[in-house]
């Protein structure tokens, strides 16, 4: 129902540029020379009223093209997305030919080889417009699907923004894989979740435990038991007195 309607919009659309076409665009001025055969020329070759003429045409088309596109999304494309997306393309289509060929027919065409073979020699005559390049016509749906497509394309990329902005952040995620559990940048190693690093001569267990160790003088991990001097009484005796 919405790409019927959108298509019917469009028609309306190529009407109302097909009007505007044939009371814009400036038309070749033609001279009668003979009448059998009837014979015509452009009292000026080089008029640029050709150009001209598809000038005005591609300019109503892309008018004309966005017009259908902001209906289209308005009406359809936003609620129904891709078929009225279709209609949207269709509309324009058939809003280049009903434009075309109404300004065709406003500018006289219907009477015009009837007056070419009544007139005089001499007469002027002023020719219905055409278009010269019908290419011209693809401005239509151009516009109509870059207006449509790209009012979605904001929308959608709107919404996602909208979306991570009020998405609620994970906590320390902003910290995660910031950490090198194989090294510290002091030379520690990890001790394990809260574990603190301990005094020196402690060594950490298989558990994550402290435990108490033993350091020699230069505070380097030693014996259990220090060497005592030799010849050493424990009992305070002379050096050369064995304890009993």
């Amino acid at each position: 129902m919405a790409a019927c309607l959108i298509i019917a919009g469009g028609a309306v659309v190529g009407l109302a540029a097909g009007l505007v076409w044939a009371a814009v665009a400036p038309r070749v001025v033609y001279q009668v020379q003979t009448l059998n055969p009837p014979t015509a020329y452009a009292t000026n070759p080089e008029t640029s009223a050709f150009i001209a003429a598809d000038g005005w045409y591609c300019l109503l088309a892309v008018l004309g093209g966005a017009l259908i596109g902001l209906f289209g999304y308005l009406s359809g494309v936003r609620r129904y997305g891709p078929v009225a997306m279709v209609g949207t393309v269709l509309g324009s289509i058939g809003a280049a030919f009903i434009s075309a060929w109404l300004g065709h027919r406003q500018s006289g065409a219907p009477g015009f080889d009837h007056l070419l073979a009544t007139s005089k020699p001499g007469t002027l005559l002023n020719a219905p417009i055409s278009l010269g390049s019908h290419g011209a016509m693809a401005f239509w749906p151009l516009a109509a699907a870059a207006v449509a497509g790209g009012i979605e394309l904001i929308v959608v990329l709107r919404a996602r923004n909208e979306q991570n902005y009020g998405r609620v952040p994970v906590p320390g995620e902003d910290g995660f894989g910031s950490r090198s559990r194989a090294g510290q940048p002091d030379g520690s190693q990890d001790q394990g979740p809260g574990a603190a690093p301990g005094p020196p001569g402690h060594q950490p267990g298989s558990d994550g435990q402290v435990r108490p160790g033993f350091t020699g003088g230069s505070g380097q991990p030693g014996d259990e038991h220090r060497r005592r001097p030799s010849g050493h009484d424990p009992l305070g005796g002379d050096p050369g007195r064995a304890a009993l």
